[in-house]
């Protein structure tokens, strides 16, 4: 198939609005024009066209937050391997672009997951992996969730001087409970490059607040393992709420009610992002798996241990979209923000992934009414 060609819709989103019978022309890769149908026919004679007929065209999908899927899972396997099927499975839900999160684990193998993201990173001609998520173990073990208890501890300056120095190599993200680490630790990471996330905490508010005053940038899936929100005690939550760093949230309907991540939209607004926070099950059949040593089961949508305890999720980024239009009443077009141009924006790569304009990536989405997907387009090249 030839990298250059013209895809003209009914319907593109390009990522701030609906454009109605345009086209888009992608050359090696790249967007390279958008403009009116015939316009862009009568200028590019000599392209193939690629018509997606009323199917809406817009921005592929971004997740920051996914531990596994397709049957695979980080932490059983830092290998190449389960990165391609991670990202081989993404693409059949629209995501062109991901952060591989390790959840709580020894620092060797943190250390080895992090030294294979570099490499890959470094190596890749296209954004595909966008760096890696560590999710503990430096966490509370009050808010632990399905992570191992037996590996949670405090940062230690060894770590933190490991990571700054491959930050320099392969962007980080880090989950951290601001009460149980060294401020001056997380400081240290937040200005040297490192991203730090409030989550898996039972920070009072106080205690989160002054985090965010040290550096702390985003917060880890709203609301799930962080302490919440009351009249008298606002804790995590609140802190979140009331301040202007960007959130991820999981909207599958079990990790938080739909009616409270309608009301989380409407304060946090364009700093609220889509996150699957997906395992092992995702874009498969199965019914059972392991995770953090222990037996999860997959039910209804949902992985669950034996005491029902939430394991990851088993949602997709399209569905996620879907969820947010059907179930929480988001409109379609910032529905889709969430989903690409906000997720875009933290990782400051605003400027290449998240719109359909010139300059940037071809990397595409195409689904029907139905939030059927019908083809991506990763790096120019269609996918059916």
């Amino acid at each position: 198939m030839s990298n250059n060609y013209i895809l003209f819709s009914k319907k593109i989103f390009n990522g701030y609005n609906f454009l109605y019978d345009h086209a888009i022309v992608v050359e090696n890769g790249k967007i390279v024009d958008i403009d009116f149908k015939n316009i862009i026919l009568e200028r590019y004679k000599n392209l193939p066209i690629h018509d997606m007929k009323n199917h809406v065209i817009a921005p592929s999908f971004i997740d920051l937050h996914i531990n596994g899927c397709g049957g695979v899972l980080l932490n059983d396997d830092i290998s190449i391997n389960t990165l391609e099927i991670m990202h081989k499975t993404n693409l059949k839900f629209g995501c062109t672009s991901f952060l591989p999160t390790l959840i709580t684990t020894t620092p060797e193998e943190i250390k080895e997951a992090v030294n294979l993201v570099a490499k890959l990173y470094k190596e890749q001609q296209y954004k595909k992996i966008l760096g890696i998520h560590i999710e503990g173990p430096y966490i509370s073990s009050v808010k632990k969730g399905i992570h191992n208890a037996k590996f949670i501890k405090p940062i230690d300056l060894a770590m933190v001087d490991f990571l700054i120095e491959k930050a320099i190599e392969v962007p980080i993200k880090i989950t951290m409970a601001p009460e149980t680490n060294d401020l001056s630790l997380i400081h240290k990471l937040a200005q040297n490059g490192v991203i730090v996330s409030l989550g898996h905490s039972n920070a009072t508010h106080a205690q989160a607040q002054q985090a965010i005053e040290h550096g702390i940038s985003l917060g880890t899936h709203l609301f799930n393992a962080m302490s919440g929100f009351e009249g008298r005690n606002p804790g995590v939550v609140g802190a979140l709420l009331n301040s202007d760093i960007p959130c991820g949230i999981i909207v599958d309907g079990y990790h938080v009610n739909y009616n409270s991540i309608a009301l989380v939209k409407k304060i946090k607004q364009e700093k609220l992002y889509i996150v699957t926070d997906a395992v092992t099950p995702m874009g498969t059949d199965m019914s059972s798996f392991t995770f953090a040593n222990q037996e999860i089961m997959v039910e209804h949508g949902k992985c669950v241990n034996k005491d029902g305890t939430l394991a990851g999720s088993h949602i997709d980024m399209m569905s996620s979209v879907k969820n947010c239009v059907q179930h929480v009443g988001i409109s379609l077009a910032e529905s889709l923000r969430m989903a690409s141009l906000y997720p875009a924006r933290v990782m400051s790569l605003q400027n290449d992934l998240g719109l359909i304009s010139k300059g940037f990536i071809a990397n595409l989405v195409v689904f029907d009414e139905n939030f059927k997907m019908m083809n991506v387009i990763e790096n120019g090249q269609i996918i059916n």
